[in-house]
């Protein structure tokens, strides 16, 4: 198991905030709440956050609109699990097995939640099952919580990552973990996906906060193919977490890897691109309360304009 404290002290964050992006982030919301008046999208229903990379000093300037609020992420949670599954295959303490490969790849790249089940599942040594009595639950639940306890002891904040994505809803001691009301269910912060995005990009995930290995830049790689995406203009529709997110805007020749997530009252996009001329911005566009594939297009749209 990887050492927490040890984590900690690797973590420090390699960005800066810069005014121009904050701007950026401003007037891309502004101008989304004009634009969509109509669906009466408001200030507080509507989060970015925006990075611009420097991969020759390994950093990057970030600039952001609420992205220190948390929501509930969807399937955007499963590019946090697959940071740790990444980091775990590369201390050793999990194997690669066929199996758990085709879950982590349908997990992003279809962004299937039974995948997701069986990879959270093998990260925190539990199952879903029947109701649990107290003493039993509580064991669970600490298990559950390594994940939040990883990204915690490496300085992410706003954040709870404990929970299966569902098609229905969980049942049974997933039902009793997340609470009556839902206190406990899954949580992100737009700024905390800005971060982790980018930290893939500029390689230093795998292993997390420590320099970069022969070894680490594969398995970077290898999460980097899970979450390349073919913008709408390179041809054809994009595919499911491309049109209708930062995809469907991209002028032909950009290059895109992202995460969206969807349900019936949030949209959300987690994206890094790349420009034919070099430039990188990693964003995430955060909507709650509007299940539309028009308004974060549209804020993918204004941040293009960078």
């Amino acid at each position: 198991m990887p050492c927490l404290a040890m984590l900690a002290l690797a973590s420090m964050m390699p960005a800066m905030t810069d005014p121009a992006l904050d701007a950026a982030a401003r007037n891309a919301v502004g101008t989304a709440i004009i634009k969509f008046k109509d669906k009466n999208l408001k200030g507080d229903e509507i989060a970015v956050s925006v990075a611009r990379l420097d991969r020759a000093h390994g950093s990057w300037a970030v600039g952001s609109c609420r992205g220190e609020v948390a929501m509930y992420p969807a399937s955007v949670v499963k590019l946090f699990y697959l940071v740790y599954l990444a980091n775990r295959l590369e201390d050793g303490s999990l194997k690669l097995t066929p199996e758990l490969e085709r879950a982590a790849k349908d997990m992003i790249v279809e962004s299937i939640n039974d995948a997701t089940s069986l990879v959270v599942d093998t990260l925190t040594d539990t199952t879903s099952g029947p109701e649990l009595r107290p003493a039993e639950l509580k064991k669970w639940a600490e298990k559950r919580n390594l994940v939040n306890r990883w990204y915690r002891a490496n300085g992410f904040q706003g954040l709870n990552i404990c929970q299966k994505p569902w098609n229905e809803g969980p049942y049974g001691r997933e039902r009793q973990f997340v609470g009556e009301r839902y206190d406990n269910r899954n949580m992100l912060t737009a700024d905390a996906c800005v971060r982790l995005m980018a930290e893939i990009a500029l390689d230093k995930t795998a292993p997390y906060g420590a320099p970069a290995t022969p070894s680490g830049l594969k398995r970077g790689a290898w999460m980097k193919g899970f979450l390349s995406r073919k913008p709408v203009a390179d041809g054809g529709e994009g595919d499911e977490q491309s049109k209708g997110f930062s995809g469907e805007v991209l002028p032909k020749g950009f290059k895109l890897w992202s995460k969206a997530g969807w349900t019936s009252t949030v949209y959300h996009d987690v994206a890094w691109i790349q420009a034919p001329d070099g430039r990188e911005f990693v964003w995430a566009i955060f909507t709650k309360g509007h299940s539309d594939d028009k308004i974060v297009p549209f804020v993918a749209g204004e941040l293009l304009k960078l």
